[in-house]
């Protein structure tokens, strides 16, 4: 029944071409940046307040999670649960998130109530007070987070690797311990408010069902609040540790389980490589198609599961691999990998497994632009990484040109596997 269920499905279609929407950014009359995006007869919105302070900017670890987290949590003479309940009075939700490059504030509503939303937290967000109560019942739930994360054996490859690849000391190697979480102190929060979130340099994304009018009533509020024009200065990374040939093995105790992980840092690139690295990435393990995934999983069963992706950093970005396995599988896993990385430099791929990539690759990046949020997150990608203003549109030209020989000859020049810190945590 599963082959005839299979041999029958139905044909998927081939996207080439699909018209990319604008990815532009604008300025207000008082000359501040920021992006819209309109999406008729939908009767809701997004709105991302995006600062450009991070975790680059903190002095102290966990210093900006704790300021954005509280954000909220009391100020201009209302407590959070005030602040929060006249949020959803409105039907509206909010979400904070927090990155190296910088941090950002989301709205979902009603463009009937968009004004009063936004004129609320933005309110908020400028008379934040960070209420000692709140700031107290925080710190424990965040080291009962952490403290459950230290227990497992991903938390500790992907940072172990990490550390020994970037160096302990640098943006991109530096974690958070408990006694950092207990060492923090409430008016550290504030200083990072009062230095980077109070005035700070912010750029408004509006996307949805959001007409002319109403976009200029938004940005006069905004303007009120935040005054400071939009910059983003991203430093370079610090590259301190060193590869060896060696696996790097950490035990954690109370677990018959392992963690593997593999990571490399590629700094800038032009376009063209960016576009094959992507789909020498899918090839590799960016899709359960991928050899990781089909040799190591669907075949020799040594995984519950394997992939490889690139995680974002400053300029450029980290390729990781990652799986779980039962320990006595691990450092079996860690050889079949370093082969399946070898035979895509010494060998072509064939031209069915490069369609079926550009396949899976082409209804992935079509699928990235569906929904009336989504220019808004391809502007702030654009943005974080200095994206050409016709980047998007010529990708799938860029895929569906891609030859076999064009990946070979890059995976050797990006695969060796002793350019790969190689870390295996867990029952070892």
């Amino acid at each position: 029944m599963t082959h005839q269920f299979r041999s029958t499905r139905p044909d998927v279609r081939t996207i080439k071409t699909f018209d990319v929407p604008s990815i532009q950014e604008n300025k207000s009359k008082k000359g501040q940046r920021y992006f819209y995006h309109n999406t008729p007869d939908l009767g809701v919105l997004r709105m991302s307040i995006w600062f450009s302070a991070g975790i680059k900017e903190q002095v102290k670890p966990m210093q900006t999670a704790g300021a954005m987290e509280l954000l909220l949590a009391g100020g201009c003479g209302n407590t959070e649960k005030d602040i929060i309940q006249y949020i959803e009075h409105l039907g509206a939700s909010v979400s904070t998130d927090y990155s190296l490059i910088g941090t950002v504030l989301n709205i979902r509503c009603s463009n009937l109530v968009a004004t009063d939303v936004l004129r609320w937290v933005e309110k908020h967000i400028h008379g934040a007070e960070y209420p000692l109560n709140e700031f107290e019942n925080y710190i424990p739930v965040k080291m009962a987070s952490l403290e459950r994360k230290m227990q497992t054996p991903s938390y500790w490859s992907d940072r172990i690797a990490r550390e020994s690849y970037f160096g302990k000391s640098t943006l991109m190697g530096k974690f958070a311990d408990l006694e950092d979480l207990e060492n923090l102190k409430r008016e550290d929060l504030v200083a990072f408010h009062e230095k980077h979130l109070q005035l700070g340099k912010s750029m408004l994304f509006v996307s949805g069902d959001c007409s002319t009018q109403l976009l200029n009533e938004l940005l006069d509020i905004h303007d009120q609040y935040f005054i400071e024009p939009f910059t983003l200065e991203i430093p370079e990374e610090e590259i301190l540790g060193e590869v060896s040939d060696s696996i790097i093995k950490y035990s954690v105790k109370n677990t018959s389980q392992a963690s593997m992980v593999l990571l490399k840092h590629i700094g800038e690139i032009d376009e063209i490589t960016q576009y094959r690295l992507t789909l020498l990435n899918m090839v590799l393990g960016g899709y359960f198609g991928s050899r990781l995934m089909q040799e190591l999983r669907e075949k020799q069963g040594l995984t519950y599961g394997i992939s490889s992706y690139f995680r974002p950093s400053l300029k450029g970005r980290s390729w990781l691999i990652s799986g779980e396995m039962n320990s006595e599988n691990a450092e079996l896993a860690l050889t079949k990998t370093i082969e399946i990385m070898n035979q895509l430099k010494t060998d072509l791929i064939s031209e069915e497994e490069l369609e079926k990539a550009k396949r899976f690759f082409s209804g992935q990046f079509r699928s990235g632009f569906d929904g009336p949020f989504s220019a808004a997150a391809k502007c702030q990608q654009t943005i974080l990484r200095n994206h050409s203003s016709m980047y998007y549109q010529n990708t799938l030209e860029a895929i569906w040109n891609t030859t076999p020989e064009d990946l070979k000859t890059l995976a050797n020049n990006v695969l060796a596997d002793k350019s790969f810190i190689k870390v295996i945590s867990g029952d070892v």
